[in-house]
């Protein structure tokens, strides 16, 4: 049975905020690819990823679970703040409490059961901004 890994995305700048560099940013995926959660912070290279990775795996016992519920639609979501820092954040909203929680259960599971020195960059992609660039034109 394989097991959960860390994805570490490098993305282009995002258009309008203003800030015109690359960003790198973490997801938790699950043996089957489901994404079980999501890093709050963006980061200016894969190694500072890296090590906010390795940092959340060492801080998870000190992690704590806040339990949100969205008004409008009824959906709960969960974020995991460290020191009274958020860290995490669930990478969906979910219809009932306990199929959050069960969510959250399977994360923290999943940054335990990764090996530390498993934790290098998946995959490195860039938005396409058009299709011509795929065609090569």
């Amino acid at each position: 049975m394989g097991q959960a890994r860390f994805l570490i995305v490098t993305r282009p700048a995002r258009s309008g905020t203003g800030r015109g560099e690359p960003y790198t940013a973490w997801r938790l995926l699950s043996a089957n690819n489901r994404e079980l959660g999501r890093g709050l912070a963006d980061f200016r290279d894969e190694e500072s990823c890296r090590q906010a990775v390795l940092r959340l795996r060492t801080d998870l016992d000190r992690a704590v679970a806040v339990m949100r519920r969205d008004q409008p639609t009824s959906m709960w979501g969960w974020r995991l703040d460290v020191d009274g820092r958020p860290v995490a954040l669930s990478a969906r909203s979910y219809r009932r409490q306990r199929e959050c929680l069960y969510n959250l259960a399977q994360f923290r599971a999943g940054v335990l059961g990764v090996d530390p020195a498993q934790v290098v960059p998946h995959l490195v992609r860039a938005a396409v901004r058009d299709r011509t660039e795929l065609a090569g034109a």
